[in-house]
């Protein structure tokens, strides 16, 4: 399978993996914008920021005052405000279906099992009938309906990932010793066989580092990081599924469910209050570290001596463990929160399937309408950051909340001229 497909008369990029190594070297970047200056001749660089509308997707812009309102504001944003709610819509859906469970006739094991493998069933129609969906929302000119297909397809995602946990994570809590230092083993295991799998557990970080712009091209397609050829798309998308869904999801719930159980034992067990701040208090420092610092640390691990010894894969990695806990910490805390405060109010214990739903319902209509709603499960393929903000994680949700923006009001504009003349 070649990178591209072309489709009516167009090309379609190859899904990337979020996290697939594309950057160019400086020189490549430089040879590129020469030539592209040489060629048109239209590109104004007196902020650094204004260039013509077709270059912004390829143009990595590297300063200006943009760029450094974008880079501070993107993580206070993501971390205080968008989180929560992708906190409440986790944990609405997971309490519902915890609830559900403990009914007498759900509490067999096999009801875990026959959840599970509808969770899989549903990911491999997604999985297969991908490009299916990418084709046919790209022929529609109604921004309307590609919306509303949209983010149906990021619920039905959304609900599905949260069945795969709720039933993997219950058949582990029930069946499975609950020795806390054999769960850490397993989850350091899981950790380690992720790292030898993919290079790195990139795959094992998520929100807040990571957010998500609600579009065709982040979300409908998924990324992979296999360069497959003389197959067809059809099996590689199936390959995909059966590494992500069955290989990687279980290492991953493996991993979390180790290091959630360390914090549940040995930080304030018995007082769910002090054990949240805590988890807070520990887990934004670090999150914003990380965020701040992502540029310079790939600077450092590109110095001669560094890269001489060979430690460039050994600091990311670290750094990606470390994102990794620190995505622990923030949704234990905040997790920890909702029990104490919102599952316990008094609709919550009347009639919890309603509390829960509304709670999934809110949650989800604001991000909607914030065209966020796809960083409940993430973007399913690499998102490009003209302003390479972040450049360890995906998190250009600002910048291409304000492109959209822009090209609203300059397609208005034109319009509203149109008319005139």
């Amino acid at each position: 399978m070649n990178d591209s497909t072309t489709y009516n008369g167009r090309s379609r990029p190859r899904a990337q993996s979020l996290f697939e190594y594309r950057s160019q070297s400086n020189a490549e970047i430089t040879v590129t914008l020469l030539d592209r200056l040489i060629a048109s001749q239209a590109i104004s660089s007196a902020s650094n920021e204004t260039t013509d509308c077709s270059d912004q997707a390829d143009i990595i812009i590297r300063t200006g005052l943009r760029r450094t309102i974008f880079f501070i504001i993107q993580p206070i944003m993501a971390g205080f405000f968008i989180f929560p709610l992708l906190i409440l819509f986790w944990q609405a859906g997971w309490n519902f279906m915890v609830v559900w469970l403990e009914t007498p006739t759900n509490q067999h094991w096999i009801i875990l099992v026959m959840l599970y493998f509808l969770a899989q069933f549903i990911f491999l129609l997604i999985y297969l009938n991908q490009d299916h969906l990418y084709d046919y929302l790209h022929k529609k000119k109604l921004n309307i309906f590609i919306s509303i297909v949209v983010q149906c397809h990021n619920f039905i995602v959304s609900s599905t990932y949260i069945i795969q946990w709720v039933s993997m994570w219950t058949i582990w809590d029930r069946y499975t010793p609950a020795d806390w230092l054999l769960m850490l083993i397993i989850s350091i295991a899981a950790l380690l066989t992720v790292i030898g799998l993919m290079g790195h557990p990139c795959d094992l970080v998520c929100a807040p580092f990571i957010l998500s712009y609600d579009s065709v091209e982040y979300n409908i397609r998924i990324g992979s990081p296999f360069l497959t050829k003389n197959i067809s798309e059809c099996f590689a998308h199936f390959l995909n599924y059966m590494f992500y869904e069955y290989i990687i999801a279980l290492l991953s719930i493996l991993a979390w469910r180790g290091s959630y159980t360390l914090l549940d034992v040995f930080l304030f067990p018995k007082n769910p209050l002090m054990s949240a701040v805590s988890s807070l208090s520990l887990g934004y420092p670090l999150y914003f570290l990380l965020m701040y610092t992502q540029s310079s640390m790939r600077k450092l691990s590109q110095l001669p001596i560094i890269t001489y010894l060979n430690y460039p894969s050994l600091i990311c990695n670290i750094r990606h463990l470390t994102a990794f806990f620190t995505c622990v910490l923030l949704w234990r805390g905040f997790w920890l929160l909702f029990d104490t405060y919102i599952a316990t109010m008094t609709l919550a214990i009347k009639s919890p399937y309603l509390f829960y739903l509304i709670c999934m319902f809110i949650s989800f209509c604001i991000l909607s309408l914030l065209r966020t709603a796809s960083s409940i499960n993430g973007p399913m393929s690499h998102m490009f950051d003209q302003y390479d903000l972040y450049p360890d994680y995906p998190n250009c949700y600002l910048v291409e909340w304000f492109n959209q923006m822009k090209k609203i009001d300059h397609t208005s504009s034109k319009s509203s001229k149109n008319t005139r003349i």
